[in-house]
């Protein structure tokens, strides 16, 4: 992996990497067999909502770090086993197409250009899609050690997140890398994989982005505020245990669903519930910035920080 140039306080810092690696917390739908935590899907959400209140950027990671070693269940066993048993091993990636995927013994060669793989410089495979040699569409798993990353992270938020680019030129992915999204290994799934991946991410980013906020709450804390932005903190605050209750019960519910096999989870319900909290939320926070004043500009506040981040990850389009 070529990071040499790579600028390395633009990834996590060695404490918040450390804590993510001592917890599992990458691996939190990676099976126990494969060194993983095997969550259930309420107790995923409470840490990835912890996360992003600590820090905008570690909880970015943890989330889609450990969203993309969701796809462990996808791989077959053997493959699994030897991308996944890594205590380190957290995937980072894009939904683009290759731009080329040649067939040779034992695998393919792959060849392309993606954008905004959050984690870069602490992943140890990125994902990608491709379009085999048959028509066949896959996501497939190439060694870190085989991509250049590039850093061209110009956007506003999640400065610390390495959501780079990455580039790669005939990188050899064995036949046991390739997968597809929600088509489970018996071996290698638990209840979670049956979930279908877009309502799963919708859940983790309805954790993400309640945390986001009350982490907003939490660092306005130890400023002093007039007594209108009290008001504005307090709907906040309000709103946030709504969102979360909400979000838990429902979560709960299709935890339930996904174990009794009785019926298919609810996907409108799911969407719904997570455009209801992004959207509110989204207005809330931009309140409490108005009504708090130039301390929410100032760069050097931490508020600051989480706000900027908080707003970047709002323009996700899980929330449209």
């Amino acid at each position: 992996m070529n990071i040499s140039t790579i600028n390395k306080s633009l990834g996590l810092s060695k404490c918040f990497l450390d804590e993510a690696y001592q917890k599992n917390w990458f691996k939190l739908f990676v099976l126990k067999k494969y060194s993983g935590l095997e969550c259930s899907l309420p107790i995923a959400l409470k840490i990835i909502q912890y996360c992003n209140k600590q820090n905008g950027s570690f909880g970015w990671c943890v989330n889609l770090g450990a969203g993309a070693n969701y796809f462990s269940g996808f791989f077959n066993e053997f493959g699994a086993f030897k991308i996944f048993d890594d205590k380190r091993c957290v995937l980072a990636g894009s939904g683009g197409l290759a731009s080329e995927v040649l067939m040779v013994d034992g695998g393919y060669l792959v060849s392309g250009s993606w954008g905004k793989a959050t984690g870069a410089l602490h992943a140890t495979y990125f994902t990608c899609n491709g379009k085999l040699p048959n028509g066949e569409v896959v996501s497939l798993a190439i060694k870190s050690c085989d991509v250049k990353i590039i850093s061209d992270w110009q956007l506003c938020g999640m400065k610390n997140s390495s959501s780079f680019g990455f580039s790669a030129q005939k990188a050899f992915v064995p036949e046991d890398h390739i997968f597809k999204i929600n088509k489970c290994d018996e071996l290698s799934s638990y209840s979670i994989h049956k979930l279908p991946f877009e309502n799963f991410a919708q859940f983790l980013m309805a954790a993400s982005i309640i945390g986001l906020a009350e982490g907003i709450i939490e660092k306005l804390d130890k400023i002093e505020l007039k007594e209108v932005a009290l008001e504005a903190v307090l709907s906040l605050k309000m709103f946030c245990n709504e969102g979360e209750f909400k979000m838990a019960e429902l979560a709960k519910k299709t935890w339930l669903t996904l174990q009794t096999h009785n019926h298919d989870v609810d996907s409108f319900e799911i969407e719904k519930m997570v455009k209801w909290i992004g959207k509110t939320l989204f207005k809330l926070v931009n309140q409490v910035y108005f009504d708090v004043g130039l301390v929410m500009a100032d760069e050097n506040k931490p508020v600051n920080t989480q706000y900027k981040d908080f707003m970047l990850a709002i323009q996700h389009s899980i929330f449209k």
